[in-house]
């Protein structure tokens, strides 16, 4: 019998605006946040097998007493979804971990989407939604591009255009506990910034397809979780500083931490100058130069 592998990218995200409305009684946060994801990618070889395996490898493998939601979605799919086979499932880790890129939830995505594939299931919102159940940000994921993502990650707004941006990203090498990140908040925290500013320009570039302003939405990129993350991790505040004082430039933290990156429109040729400059100072760190997909 033939052995066939297949071979899937499974790519991260950024948070460009990230801010929390309330708390609601089960503990939950209730985010508004706009996500984008960004061409650095796991990579997933799944092969069908004799029975359910899962490795991870590269640069940040996971030691293998994590718990992987992998695991949790494959029995979810043979015990609720009827899935027949077995497979060998190996994730090439190249996204950083604790880094708020969402590469967990991006894998888990991957292999949702691949075994709807293989069940000839095309999902609805309704059971899109209801695999955050396995973790807020898989969702997302399922369809990736630019969307704008509210309750606990499960609402999706999928916007039909993607932007034209690069980023240059630091990661600071630190590994940030989200749960940790979420428990520091007060309420007096919350609604901190304009949402429905940056909210109202991607609407009106949907219907009217207006062009949106990149040094204006750049401006109001923002992320509410960097205060109580520095507190917690003052060594990213300072990778912070001193990276914006280098390349001149706002520099904003993704997701809960800790990850930072700049934003640059598609014809500004500095990315390249900055670039060297942080590789330069930041000899010990993870710099990469993308571009949002």
């Amino acid at each position: 019998k033939r052995i066939y592998m297949i071979i899937k990218k499974s790519p991260c995200k950024i948070n460009l605006f990230l801010d929390i409305k309330s708390k609601r009684e089960d503990g939950y946060h209730l985010i508004e946040s706009l996500f984008h994801t960004i061409d650095l990618f796991d990579i997933i070889k799944i092969e069908e097998d004799k029975e359910f395996k899962i490795s991870t490898s590269g640069k940040y493998k996971l030691n293998d007493n994590e718990e992987n939601i992998v695991s949790k979605i494959f029995y979810y799919f043979k015990n609720e979804m009827n899935l027949k086979k077995n497979y060998k499932i190996n994730i090439e880790k190249n996204i950083p971990t604790g880094a708020g890129l969402g590469g967990g939830s991006s894998n888990a995505a991957t292999i949702i989407n691949f075994f709807l594939e293989e069940l000839n299931i095309k999902p609805d919102n309704r059971l899109i939604e209801s695999f955050s159940k396995f973790g807020a940000d898989i969702p997302f994921f399922i369809n990736g591009g630019l969307s704008w993502v509210s309750g606990i990650g499960e609402k999706i707004f999928l916007y039909n255009f993607t932007f034209p941006y690069k980023i240059i990203l630091i990661y600071p090498n630190i590994i940030v506990s989200t749960k940790l990140a979420y428990s520091k908040f007060a309420e007096n925290d919350f609604n901190k910034s304009d949402i429905f500013y940056i909210k109202n320009a991607l609407d009106n570039k949907e219907n009217k397809n207006n062009e949106i302003d990149f040094n204006d939405l750049y401006s109001h990129t923002y992320n509410i979780f960097e205060k109580n993350v520095f507190k917690i991790e003052p060594k990213i505040k300072e990778y912070k500083e001193k990276a914006e004082n280098e390349i001149k430039r706002k520099i904003c933290m993704s997701g809960s931490g800790s990850s930072l990156f700049a934003l640059y429109n598609k014809n500004e040729n500095i990315i390249n100058e900055d670039y060297n400059k942080l590789k330069n100072i930041f000899k010990d760190l993870d710099i990469y130069k993308l571009d949002l997909i």
